[in-house]
């Protein structure tokens, strides 16, 4: 923001990814839900290398609260379950995953540690090919 007010809810999620190398862009669910979605690379684990998309839901109150659960795109799996169909459509899942250690951390880059460490519990790609 312009007037030296901090950012906040999906604006202050949006900055973040963007200082953190990521180009967030603005979608919404049919339902008019608004999410940020953006390209990701595994960084570690049995699928590093391995390219997908994350959509993030940002909270009107973020950093209080952090986003939900990623959505995730290709659908992959998780080895710890609770994955389920997501609203931003078939190519995607919900993997309910609330972030951990969020009292220590409140930004996006405690988010994204959250998220790599989800991605490095991946199982190796069946197919061989990531």
């Amino acid at each position: 923001m312009t007037d030296g007010q901090p950012l906040w809810g999906p604006a202050a999620l949006h900055a973040g990814l963007l200082a953190a190398g990521y180009t967030p862009q603005h979608t919404t669910t049919s339902d008019s839900v608004p999410y940020l979605v953006f390209d990701y690379t595994v960084e570690t684990g049995p699928r590093a290398g391995t390219a997908l998309r994350i959509g993030l839901q940002a909270p009107a109150d973020f950093p209080v609260t952090p986003p939900g659960g990623p959505q995730v795109s290709p659908r992959i799996g998780h080895p710890e379950g609770a994955v389920h169909p997501s609203p931003l459509g078939s190519e995607w899942e919900y993997w309910s995953r609330p972030a951990t250690n969020w009292a220590a951390d409140r930004s996006t880059r405690g988010y994204l540690r959250h998220l790599r460490t989800l991605l490095a519990q991946l199982e190796p790609d069946p197919g061989g090919t990531a």
